[in-house]
């Protein structure tokens, strides 16, 4: 489909997806820094509010082709079964972890292609039943393998690409890749990650499955096998590191091609 612009030249219609951040720490970041590699991969972003009643979130998945989860605090540990939060545990924010593992849950359910980001990956893994480590001190080995969680740097980074300033350089480590997976088609089986994080799926959610792990064994990211949709949490910032690798990119634009499918059989039966 195309429509027409107000200077009479054709645009194509661009897939809907949403961004469901809400209560951030870093100012203008969230709608800027995931935005940015949604446009670039043809997409139409739009930062999702608190919707208080679930009527209205059920509404707004049904209305969108597609759902970033995006970073954040850490998720209320109750919210996974973990009755004594560990002593590194970030305060939470209970109203966006309310609405996240909604929207993540609803999205999975409505065969909405989901990407989740750093948080975002953790989100889709405790709505679907699953678990995390509470800090790196719980990973295999001690997270020795990860230089992560280091608050001046990450604020450093945000700092720098809301100023259009040249980014220091991403605390990285490497991670092997399942063949076959989503994203062993993007980075093949090794690549290097950046490492901001300080929790970490460890128990895996209903469906989804683990394609990507630290050295040491921590998973660095899952996909869901059995859906017919694109679904692909990762724990590094791919909202950064498209700017610096084109198969980075590459992942966001197959997001966004799922997007565009969704939309277009939408259409094709009239739903709005």
């Amino acid at each position: 489909m195309v429509r027409h612009d107000r200077g009479g030249s054709d645009l194509i219609r661009r897939p809907l997806v949403a961004i469901s951040e809400g209560f951030a720490d870093y100012g203008d970041y969230y709608g800027y820094g995931y935005a940015r590699p949604l446009l670039a991969a043809g997409a139409l972003p739009v930062l999702l509010p608190y919707f208080e009643r679930e009527e209205d979130r059920v509404d707004l998945i049904e209305r969108i082709d597609g759902l970033v989860l995006a970073g954040g605090r850490d998720i209320e540990a109750w919210r996974y079964g973990r009755e004594d939060p560990h002593p590194k545990h970030l305060p939470g924010q209970p109203n966006l972890d309310e609405i996240d593992l909604s929207y993540a849950l609803l999205a999975v359910e409505d065969e909405v292609p989901v990407l989740g980001v750093c948080r975002g990956c953790q989100v889709l893994n405790v709505a679907l039943g699953g678990t995390l480590y509470g800090d790196l001190e719980e990973f295999p080995e001690g997270g020795a393998d990860h230089p992560g969680a280091k608050w001046d740097e990450w604020r450093a980074l945000v700092a720098a690409t809301l100023e259009g300033t040249e980014r220091p350089p991403h605390p990285s480590h490497p991670v092997d890749v399942k063949p076959g997976s989503i994203l062993a088609s993007h980075l093949g089986e090794r690549y290097e990650v950046d490492s901001y994080h300080h929790q970490a799926v460890k128990d895996l959610g209903t469906g989804l499955e683990a394609v990507a792990w630290a050295p040491h064994g921590t998973i660095e990211a899952v996909e869901m096998p059995g859906s017919s949709v694109f679904v692909l949490g990762v724990q590094w910032e791919l909202h950064e590191e498209w700017q610096d690798d084109g198969r980075s990119l590459d992942i966001w634009r197959t997001f966004v091609d799922d997007a565009r499918r969704r939309m277009e059989s939408r259409e094709e039966v009239g739903v709005p």
